[in-house]
């Protein structure tokens, strides 16, 4: 009896946050609308990266034109993905999420920057 009158106790005061857990885990279809913020969201990626593409098979630009500009196409595509898709400015509470996108950021800049490192200064080593 007394086990019995622990374990309710217990369900009881865990009841808040299970019931916020169940909650979250809950499908809540009738609140969703249609994602029109995702579907928006792909169609400029398609735009972008349909006019990247452009810019390089039809030789648009001259080569030290072309690279800033693919890379401004490129930098906006990654800020669309990550705010779209990747729900970055959606967050409750702390944006904890923040530190390890940084260290994505500075693993990403670190290999190409080695990589051109090497591709610059390396490429007759033996």
């Amino acid at each position: 009896m007394a086990l019995v009158l622990e374990e309710q106790r217990r369900a009881e005061a865990e009841s808040p946050a299970l019931e916020r857990a169940r909650g979250m885990l809950q499908p809540r279809f009738a609140e969703e609308r249609f994602p029109w913020p995702q579907v928006v969201g792909y169609a400029v990626s398609v735009v972008l990266t349909l006019a990247a593409l452009g810019l390089v098979v039809r030789r648009a630009l001259p080569a030290q034109a072309l690279l800033p500009v693919l890379l401004v196409l490129a930098a906006g595509q990654a800020a669309l993905q990550l705010g779209v898709f990747m729900h970055v400015r959606e967050s409750r509470g702390p944006a904890w999420h923040l530190l390890p996108l940084a260290l994505v950021f500075v693993i990403a800049f670190g290999l190409v920057g080695m990589s051109l490192w090497i591709m610059a200064f390396k490429w007759g080593a033996a």
